[in-house]
């Protein structure tokens, strides 16, 4: 008599082959489900960061309209987040901006301006409108390869150290488009994500804060004075120009300037006579001043 030998069965009727096939899915699955995971809170961190970098652009702008100047960058071995004053290069200032302090990688932004940009209104607007030409400067992948000096920088080091340097902070040293994040040196670098590079950058370009900042009027002067006046800009603390008696002269200033028309250069003397009477602060409007 012929014996057949039959699989053994679990009480549920399964065979111990098939319970090691689903296990053997059930594995594959749970790999392909750990790999999904990360890659969607990978991408949920980075656009987290990318939101976050764009709140910090809008803070920087705000803060300047505000002051009529960048802050200065935290330069502080241990950053604490305020701006310390004749630093261009270091981390946000994120508590002089009042902005939560890190990326959704938990690290603070590195951060540069133009120093040119930091002192005053007048300043930064007449920096603005004579064009920026030093640092910081970017080389922006979605144009041309070549670097251009920018207000300000913003750098998230992204999740890792993807060009394995040492530094979170990545840079690409071949191909058209390179840069140094960690330094600038000679430009930082804005870059689809690729193996070697995986920061994030954002800037703040010279017309976008000028914008927000600077409005320039006209002013003309007309001095039949009889006598030489100087017109005095009480903001910065400096004559615009003289003007000798019958002579006339048209000025660009920035708004909210206050201009005092005086007898003696820098300041001195007293304030002449004028239609409309000085000092006169210009806020929105050009204006035409008389001297009798």
């Amino acid at each position: 008599m012929r014996r057949y030998l039959t699989p053994i069965a679990n009480a549920k009727g399964f065979t111990l082959l098939e319970i090691a096939i689903v296990m053997v899915i059930i594995g594959i699955l749970a790999g392909g489900g750990v790999g999904l995971m990360r890659m969607l809170t990978e991408r949920k961190a980075r656009n987290a960061t990318l939101d976050y970098l764009q709140q910090v652009r809008t803070a920087l702008i705000s803060y300047a309209a505000d002051n009529g100047r960048l802050p200065w960058a935290d330069s502080d071995a241990t950053p604490d987040g305020v701006e310390n004053s004749g630093s261009a290069f270091g981390t946000l200032p994120y508590l002089t901006l009042q902005i939560a302090p890190s990326d959704a990688y938990k690290r603070i932004l590195r951060y540069e301006i133009n120093a040119n940009l930091a002192a005053s209104r007048a300043s930064t607007c007449n920096a603005l409108r004579a064009g920026l030409s030093i640092r910081p400067l970017v080389m922006d992948a979605d144009g041309a390869a070549t670097a251009f000096s920018v207000a300000a920088v913003l750098i998230s080091a992204g999740p890792m150290d993807a060009d394995s340097n040492g530094n979170v902070l990545d840079a690409l040293t071949t191909g058209t488009y390179r840069g140094n994040n960690a330094n600038g040196n000679p430009n930082y670098l804005r870059n689809p994500p690729v193996l070697s590079f995986d920061d994030l950058t954002a800037y703040i370009g010279g017309n976008e804060l000028s914008a927000h900042v600077c409005e320039f009027l006209d002013l003309a002067v007309n001095n039949n004075s009889g006598a030489t006046v100087y017109v005095y800009d009480a903001n910065q603390g400096s004559d615009l120009a003289s003007l000798a008696n019958g002579n006339s002269g048209s000025y660009n200033i920035i708004s909210s300037t206050r201009i005092e028309m005086r007898s003696a250069a820098a300041g001195g003397g007293s304030i002449v006579s004028s239609t409309p009477p000085t000092p006169i602060v210009l806020a929105g409007q050009g204006a035409t001043v008389n001297l009798p």
